[in-house]
């Protein structure tokens, strides 16, 4: 019988043995079919199921790889063939198709980055503008001060020699047909000879040189008229028009804005001091100063009020559960030896245990003897059992937010904790009431990532993964509270956008074993192996994550963001202009 039951073991594991094998061999030429036909992508698919189904043969493995690769070319080959017709969502698609046969592919990487940003801009650029922005263009247009309007505005060409300045400032004026007006401080200042050649230069040119390297400066009045006016503090404070303007952020923290005004935009011998205040509830900053000085401000608020990189994280969570259980020996049941006492019907057993039949008091008067007693010995069952099993748990959620901010992603369950405080029943008293009172821990896998974007296009992840589980009750206090066992991992990725990491290692290990016995036998070598009950279980957890970014919106940024910005002086401010030192080369006329 023994013999019989070897040779049927034998035979069912020869028979599944050649079934894998015969599985492996039949995908194995499918995928040779694929391979002669030039269809990679399916010989990829036969060719990891033969992979799958017999992992050691070193050929299939070779025939896979060259698949792979195979297959990524020709992906590459009809993504430049469709980025050429300017399909280009279908090359991009390509391209990571590519790159799912191989991950180290710098090319396809590359070129998949810049598709996205191209389609992207693409996208952004067909957005309409927003109304807030049509608003502000009015805005600008409808309250723009009066600006100077001469009736000439052909460049000047005159040589002024020991000239009193008032003459050279209506000369130059009056070519122009503008009318001229001085402040009664000005009097004494412009009865002052100078020298000077003005000679292919403009109107404003020609008077901010002449009034700045003179103390002076100029306003303008109306379109045909200016005012020529001391350039001190006081005058300034008595000419220089003050407007308010409440400036909307979209995107930027009004009291972060408004630090950065206060430090920036106040200069020490500024005629007139910009006022700079926030409301938070609406995010806006009112600002009162001149009207250059303003011109200014909007500068900057616009260059920092800008959106927040968005990204999409790829996370897939492997969970991988090893369990290995092994159980041999002899089961004797409960080891337990009962003695029953029944003097007039033997014990009964049914599936409740052993029970005694009921006898009147009058039999035991008559005597007893051993043939009333009744012995229960365990029974015997011998168990071979050896377990392996694989337990994969996969999660692939997909997580957005912008930089700065923390992704959270819980996979498990809420496990409430209680803590308890006494506190007193009346003021002053002792603290001998206690307090109970319940928090919730999450247990499972927790993930907690914030990321950054930097403007050269790389992603920064900040990354804390935590694997916990409920471990054995504790007591405290005479109270009964859970404990927790916890694998935690935190570090700082600087990842390429679509670049994948794989995150892995987090094992735990727990191995039980338990012996049942006879007493007396357990210790005993030989005997402990074939008349005790051996049980020995292990348990193996990891945690394998694979994070992939992709960058939704980037910081928007523009050429004049990355410019300066140049506001004159710190007595005069207002928007000048990057200063042109040397004059640009004329075009050669055409031959």
């Amino acid at each position: 019988m023994r013999r019989r039951s070897g040779a049927l073991i034998a035979l069912v594991l020869m028979s599944a043995l050649m079934l894998s094998a015969c599985a492996a061999e039949r995908a194995f030429r499918r995928g040779e079919d694929s391979s002669r036909a030039g269809d990679w992508d399916s010989a990829v698919v036969h060719y990891r199921r033969a992979v799958q189904e017999d992992p050691d043969r070193a050929e299939y493995k070779i025939r896979l790889e060259r698949a792979m690769q195979n297959a990524a070319r020709d992906h590459i080959s009809r993504a430049r063939e469709l980025e050429e017709g300017d399909q280009l969502d279908a090359a991009l698609r390509e391209y990571r198709r590519a790159l799912e046969y191989d991950a180290s592919n710098r090319l396809a990487a590359s070129k998949a980055a810049e598709l996205e940003r191209t389609i992207r801009e693409r996208i952004e650029a067909a957005r309409p503008r927003p109304r807030i922005e049509q608003l502000r263009e009015q805005a600008r247009t409808s309250t723009a001060p009066p600006l100077l309007d001469p009736a000439s505005k052909a460049p000047l060409k005159f040589t002024f020699t020991n000239a009193s300045l008032r003459d050279v400032i209506n000369t130059i004026t009056s070519a122009a047909g503008i009318n001229t007006m001085y402040d009664s401080q000005a009097e004494s200042v412009v009865g002052r000879p100078i020298t000077v050649n003005l000679d292919g230069v403009t109107l404003e040119q020609a008077l901010d040189q002449i009034l700045a390297s003179n103390g002076l400066y100029y306003k303008v009045l109306n379109p045909r008229t200016i005012i020529i006016i001391p350039d001190v503090a006081t005058k300034h404070a008595q000419y220089d028009e003050l407007a308010i303007k409440t400036f909307y952020l979209s995107h930027a923290d009004a009291s972060e804005v408004m630090q950065v005004l206060n430090q920036v935009v106040r200069l020490a011998q500024a005629g007139v001091q910009p006022v700079v205040m926030m409301n938070k509830t609406a995010n806006t900053i009112t600002v009162r100063a001149t009207v250059p000085m303003i011109d200014v401000i909007e500068r900057v608020i616009r260059a920092n009020d800008k959106p927040r990189a968005e990204i999409v994280i790829d996370v897939e969570i492997l969970e991988v559960n090893r369990t290995r259980l092994k159980e041999y020996g002899i089961d004797l049941g409960t080891y337990a030896v009962n003695l029953f006492f029944s003097p007039e019907a033997p014990p009964s057993t049914g599936t409740g245990g052993t029970t005694t039949a009921p006898f009147n008091l009058n039999t035991i008067s008559q005597g007893v003897s051993t043939a009333d007693f009744y012995l229960s010995v365990p029974s015997s069952v011998i168990r071979f059992m050896e377990q392996d099993n694989n337990t994969r748990i996969l999660a692939k959620p997909q997580l957005r937010g912008a930089e700065g901010t923390k992704l959270t992603l819980n996979l498990g369950q809420e496990v409430p904790v209680v803590s308890t405080v006494f506190g007193a029943a009346a003021a002053g008293g002792f603290a001998t009431i206690p307090q109970s009172s319940f928090t919730y821990r999450n247990v499972g896998v927790n993930v907690e990532m914030t990321p950054r974007v930097t403007y050269e296009g790389e992603i920064i992840l900040e990354l804390a993964v935590e694997n916990s589980a409920l471990g054995a009750d504790i007591s405290v206090a005479g109270q009964t509270v859970p404990s927790f066992n916890s694998r935690k991992v935190t570090t700082k990725l600087r990842l390429r956008e679509g670049e994948s990491n794989l995150l892995a290692g987090l094992i735990s290990q727990n191995t039980s074993d338990s012996l049942r016995g006879v007493p007396g036998l357990l210790r005993v070598p030989g005997f402990k192996q074939l008349f005790s009950s051996n049980n020995r279980r292990t348990e193996e957890t990891d945690i394998v994550m694979l994070l992939t970014p992709h960058i939704v919106r980037t910081h928007e940024l523009t050429a004049d963001d990355l410019g300066a910005i140049y506001i004159g002086t710190q007595q005069r401010v207002g928007l000048t202009g990057a200063p042109q030192l040397i004059a640009p080369h004329e075009p050669a006329p055409p031959a």
